[in-house]
């Protein structure tokens, strides 16, 4: 149960360390043009596998599915793009877990690496509005 409470408190803040290190670089106008569509691309990257895994979970539950996957991976590899500090380990962990969903169903500390889709909905919602300031 601890290492439980843990998992989520260290999966919380390196999410919420990543957004505001790049919240401050907005509203300190450090970003650029060209990173500003990178990061931009990133965050529609992540909303888009999210809204399309949250409609597969609607409706055909945790099977594997490797065009989630792949949505996943196109989302960490725009994030690594956009220099988006930490996100890159939660989003490689969101495309490994569609691989084989039941294997890291069955070990509840693994979840724990998994990050909640309204959470990262949340977070990416926030960035997008502070960059189109």
């Amino acid at each position: 149960m601890i290492i439980e409470y843990i998992g989520k408190v260290l999966f919380v803040e390196t999410v919420k360390e990543s957004v505001k290190a790049v919240s401050k670089e907005v509203l300190k106008g450090k970003i650029n043009q060209e990173r500003r569509e990178r990061i931009s691309s990133a965050l529609i990257s992540i909303q888009q596998a999210s809204i399309e895994t949250r409609n597969f979970i609607d409706n055909k539950g945790y099977q594997p599915n490797m065009d989630l996957s792949k949505l996943w991976n196109d989302a960490l590899k725009k994030s690594i793009d956009a220099d988006l500090k930490n996100l890159p380990r939660l989003l490689r962990n969101k495309a490994k877990f569609w691989g084989k969903p039941q294997d890291w169903l069955n070990e509840k500390a693994s979840m724990e690496l998994v990050p909640k889709l309204a959470y990262l909905n949340d977070q990416c919602d926030m960035l997008l509005i502070r960059l189109e300031k």
